[in-house]
């Protein structure tokens, strides 16, 4: 085994980086086998990309962002439900019956942890020059930014709202022996921030989609510093990304063949998508993609369905709208009707991306940055320019608190599927409206569910490490 895992920095094997989350301990039960110092194996260019690639595949892998994790976003929300016909995946996150030791998101966490180890080793190789070398540390840097942004709001309360309650570890390097406590929001929040200053400084290349590049990860600092409630900030990078970047938004007449599209950009085609996880016929998860967990046929579950009511969200001439399709569960007992996402309607050989960040969620930020300092006159006309690529019959022409209201309503239809809409509720802190469609009822703002528990085995093996509230 010692041997074995040697290879998840330099190859990123998903079957080593399965041996670690299957072992009851934790990353922070780190024995020599599960990881390798950076100055024992990382020497050269060749082996830092060879890492960086690793690190690539195992973010996408269908325990992080390949699945789970833009699933829990919008599953613990109001956007998704799992079906009465399923495997018994994401049940307790369906009802909302969390525990300790059975929640989908401890998958989240410690896979989490071991790809950041993974992009600790490429920021800590000794090895610090050269274009190519720069460009995949901070490819790393940015990557590792996104883990903890993803990890510390399931794991955290809003920076929004409780800045200096707990958060999660802050690991920099590689360590065997620490036993780390957990570090406040507002604490992580700096460190996500601090790695994507270092992302932009570093990167200098733009190799497609499928990568990190300087604007991909000036786009992710635009949002949080969204998240943040930092809305100036927000504004001014959203709109250097709108401004400078050299993205163009996708299309209404495009936008179909956008999502149904299964191949990454690259430097001819910079439409709409600042970064994505790419899956091909060679590497994906199989039936752990994300696309396998929505389409209804006889090779996948699709045991995931869109909400009713986020169906009725979309008027009968938004293009959006044809992503969700009323039609009947096809499998036993299953839902009729059953509002079935059809966003990533390719289910084999090359499945589909997975978007990590797009140029109408930037447009979004600007618009809700805009209105938060006061600009709402910019707010409105940014709103309106993305909902004029969606909806050709809908013009806004709202102020205030209904202005707000709008604009997070269109970040819940056009981001949809992509896992925000459970983060933004917790940022706004508002109630969970969950439908009859849900075995939980309404889930409250400030309801201690609204906090993902840490896993009961990393508590198990820290006795630095504290449980979130409530949770036993």
């Amino acid at each position: 085994m010692k041997n074995l895992n040697k290879y998840i920095f330099l190859i990123g094997s998903f079957v080593a980086l399965l041996s670690i989350s299957s072992c009851t301990k934790s990353f922070l039960d780190q024995k020599p086998y599960t990881s390798i110092a950076s100055e024992d194996a990382l020497k050269t260019p060749a082996d830092i990309k060879t890492a960086l690639n690793g690190t690539y595949a195992n973010l996408r892998n269908g325990e992080l962002r390949g699945a789970a994790v833009p699933l829990l976003g919008d599953l613990l929300a109001d956007n998704i439900y799992l079906s009465s016909s399923n495997i018994g995946l994401f049940n307790g996150e369906n009802a909302y019956s969390i525990t300790t030791d059975g929640a989908y998101s401890n998958r989240v966490w410690f896979f989490a942890y071991a790809n950041i180890l993974q992009a600790n080793n490429i920021i800590d190789a000794p090895l610090n020059k050269g274009t190519d070398v720069l460009q995949y540390k901070g490819e790393a840097y940015a990557i590792r930014a996104l883990l903890y942004f993803d990890l510390v709001r399931l794991f955290g309360k809003s920076y929004t709202i409780a800045p200096n309650t707990l958060g999660v570890p802050i690991v920099l390097h590689y360590d065997p022996t620490i036993l780390p406590k957990r570090n406040t929001v507002a604490e992580v929040y700096a460190q996500i921030l601090s790695d994507l200053d270092q992302a932009i400084n570093l990167m200098s290349q733009y190799n497609g989609s499928a990568r990190f590049s300087k604007y991909a990860a000036i786009a992710l600092k635009a949002k949080v510093n969204l998240y943040k409630g930092n809305y100036q900030d927000a504004y001014d990078l959203a709109n250097d990304v709108l401004k400078n970047s050299g993205f163009t938004p996708v299309s209404r007449t495009a936008l179909a063949g956008y999502w149904s599209a299964a191949t990454p950009h690259d430097q001819a085609n910079k439409v709409e998508t600042l970064f994505e996880l790419v899956s091909d016929a060679f590497n994906h998860n199989g039936a752990d993609e994300l696309s396998m967990h929505y389409v209804q046929d006889d090779n996948s579950e699709g045991e995931m369905l869109s909400t009713q009511s986020l169906f009725d969200a979309y008027t009968s001439t938004d293009v959006r709208k044809n992503l969700i399709i009323k039609g009947v569960r096809n499998r036993l007992g299953g839902e009729d009707p059953a509002y079935i996402v059809n966003k990533y309607p390719v289910v084999a050989g090359d499945f589909n991306e997975k978007k990590v960040i797009r140029l109408s969620e930037v447009q979004l930020i600007a618009a809700e940055a805009a209105y938060r300092i006061t600009k709402e006159s910019e707010a409105l006309t940014l709103l309106n320019q993305l909902v004029a690529q969606r909806d050709a019959s809908l013009i806004y022409t709202s102020t205030g608190a209904t202005l707000l209201a709008d604009i997070i309503n269109e970040r819940r239809k056009e981001l949809a599927f992509e896992g925000d809409r459970f983060f933004d509720l917790n940022r706004l802190n508002q109630d969970i409206m969950r439908t009859e469609e849900y075995p939980s009822g309404i889930i409250k703002a400030g309801d201690y569910r609204r906090v993902m528990p840490i896993p009961l085995g990393e508590i198990n093996v820290n006795p630095n490490i504290i449980q979130n509230p409530d949770y036993h």
